[in-house]
């Protein structure tokens, strides 16, 4: 299994630059991603607007388009921005999307120092919408993205840690690296009683989940979905970055004002990718693992004024 994380580490730091670089894993092509039960009539839901204008680097590269795909199978219409946040106009949408956002291009630094990904105007404008009664859905990652990512996070008052999340007890077997960490209901670091991972009904419940690499992230006014266990600690990238802070969570749910906001340490719980050397799947085609519903509960509890939040605390060991 350690050609698998060699190809990782190639996927993450290859400069991007060139078009007609050979990926070494790429979307599914044998992923499905219709839905069951639609919440809502073809192009009838919610509007979802995905930052594509951060230098986002999934959205350059297509690795978004699965979760595109799922998103407009339950009836919500999708679309990618290619303004900045100040020039886009939020009242239009009700949902942003923040993934894989850099200040430069992809693979021409290993972190980020003085540059800034969102000025401080944008940071501000989108905190008064969600405050307003908007949603976001935002993802941290390894470094560099944390950093990049930060700013904005700390606005809502979470924090994403930098480097490299680890739990060598809590590992995919399949993954083969202790950054590929699962989370279950059997092992108690999946929260099931929020309504993302209770769904409509049993058929939609989340039992197990697998992160892929990424950030651990804290806010003490959020519920933690994914609670990392004591086991977890936060490494060096192998880019040299990091280590810095430490949370206590993967994945986060909580209202700001009258909006909402969930947070993810990891972004491949919310592609369908395949590594071409291996065959091996992450994200929504793995199996085993119920990334695609989580998806679609996370896009219906984001916008649905109706839902009731979780009272319990989060659950997993403290």
């Amino acid at each position: 299994m350690k050609a698998i994380s060699l190809v990782l580490t190639a996927l993450l730091w290859v400069n991007t630059a060139s078009a007609a670089y050979d990926w070494p894993l790429g979307n599914d092509s044998e992923f499905k991603a219709d839905v069951v039960e639609p919440r809502h009539a073809a192009g009838t839901g919610p509007s979802i607007l995905v930052d594509g204008f951060h230098q986002n680097v999934f959205v350059e590269e297509g690795f978004i388009e699965p979760f595109l795909a799922v998103a407009r199978a339950d009836g919500f219409k999708v679309s990618v921005g290619e303004q900045s946040l100040d020039q886009t106009d939020l009242d239009a949408v009700d949902l942003v999307v923040i993934i894989t956002a850099l200040p430069f291009e992809f693979g021409t630094k290993t972190e980020v120092t003085d540059e800034s990904t969102f000025s401080p105007s944008e940071i501000e404008r989108l905190y008064e919408w969600v405050s307003a009664g908007g949603s976001l859905l935002v993802f941290s990652e390894h470094a560099p993205f944390d950093q990049a990512i930060n700013p904005l996070l700390a606005r809502f008052d979470i924090e994403s840690s930098v480097g490299y999340v680890i739990d060598e007890q809590h590992q995919n077997p399949t993954g083969g690296k202790p950054a590929w960490i699962v989370y279950s209901r059997e092992n108690g670091l999946l929260n099931p009683d929020h309504p993302i991972t209770q769904g409509r009904s049993a058929a939609e419940q989340i039992t197990a989940l697998s992160t892929y690499g990424g950030s651990s992230l804290s806010g003490k006014n959020y519920v933690r979905l994914l609670t990392l266990a004591p086991t977890a600690v936060n490494t060096v990238y192998p880019t040299g970055v990091g280590p810095v802070g430490m949370g206590d969570s993967q994945a986060l749910a909580g209202r700001v004002g009258r909006g909402k906001v969930v947070a993810l340490g990891d972004s491949n719980g919310f592609v369908a990718m395949k590594i071409k050397a291996t065959g091996v799947r992450l994200g929504m085609n793995a199996e085993g693992y119920d990334w695609k519903q989580f998806v679609l509960n996370t896009l219906r509890w984001l916008t649905d004024e109706t839902e009731a939040d979780a009272a319990t605390a989060p659950a997993g060991p403290e």
